[in-house]
């Protein structure tokens, strides 16, 4: 125990020592941001307008509050996987290094060591999405005068602790094929992109045509999205006029707040079972490969 607490602490410092680390682990929810701010705020507002113009008492500032909503929540999906990537970087690094040779003829276990690295991601990875969290709060509060209720709040950790979870298990399975950090990075640049679209902050699902809205939301990325979306705007109806009967069907398939595979509505636990199902099945895989990797040393 007291071996891996000391690798667990090992890898956090390395991670917040290492020059620029945050910065490019964050570097696809910063563009986002400013993206939002910059363009997609007001046309995703406008769009919103046009289309609720049969509800006359409909405000504006109701529209953006929507508008950040949506923006935000699919920060939660986007920064679990792009900073888990960083931090779990570590673990490719440790092996171009030789470190990794150096630590298993230690009497430190693989096991010890893998969990090392696992346990040390998701807490950089919970830190840094909590402070986007607590921006979230104090941005809805200075700009709506509304914040998240206690029961919101407990749905936005939750989804986020689901979301790092399957982040590390997808992340570290994916490392282990790399040998290299001029790999890993490469990779890196296209995970954090295709997680822009994948989860529909840069374009709404429903727009991608029928077809690639369906591959998507059969995706883990895009179920955990849908999950921060309903969690987001858990206050719907106590901060706007709308209802979520009001927004259900082709608008929240449209946006991405509700799961469609073709013609098939996915419940919210439907939703939960499948993405737990996957992150169950991910990490059965990662256990499988960790131990073919073992027998080979």
């Amino acid at each position: 125990m007291n071996n891996l607490i000391s690798l667990v602490m090992r890898d956090i410092k390395i991670f917040y020592r290492t020059k620029g680390n945050i910065f490019f682990s964050m570097l696809s929810v910063i563009i986002l941001v400013v993206l939002h701010f910059a363009i997609f705020q007001n046309t995703t507002t406008d769009a919103w307008a046009a289309g609720m113009q049969y509800v006359p008492i409909i405000q504006r500032e109701h529209l953006l509050w929507l508008a950040d909503s949506l923006m935000f929540s699919a920060i939660i999906p986007i920064g679990s996987v792009t900073i888990s990537l960083t931090t779990l970087g570590l673990m490719v690094s440790d092996r171009e290094k030789n470190t990794l040779s150096d630590f298993l003829v230690s009497p430190i276990g693989r096991n010890s060591l893998m969990a090392s690295y696992l346990i040390s991601s998701f807490i950089v990875g919970f830190i840094m999405l909590l402070g986007f969290i607590m921006f979230f709060q104090f941005y809805f509060l200075i700009m709506y005068g509304i914040g998240f209720s206690l029961s919101q709040l407990s749905m936005i950790l939750l989804v986020t602790v689901g979301a790092l979870i399957f982040g590390n298990i997808f992340i570290l399975l994916l490392i282990s094929f790399f040998k290299t950090q001029q790999a890993l990075s490469a990779v890196g640049a296209i995970v954090g992109v295709t997680m822009g679209f994948i989860s529909g902050a840069y374009i709404p699902i429903g727009l991608f045509g029928e077809t690639t809205a369906n591959i998507f939301s059969a995706l883990p990325f895009a179920q955990i999205a849908v999950l921060s979306r309903i969690a987001f705007m858990h206050r719907l109806e106590y901060v706007t006029p709308l209802t979520h009967e009001m927004l259900s069907g082709e608008i929240a398939r449209t946006f991405g707040f509700e799961l469609w595979i073709g013609n098939h509505h996915i419940p919210t636990m439907g939703i939960l079972l499948i993405a737990s199902g996957t992150t169950a099945l991910l990490l059965v895989l990662l256990i499988i490969i960790f131990a073919k990797m073992k027998k080979a040393d």
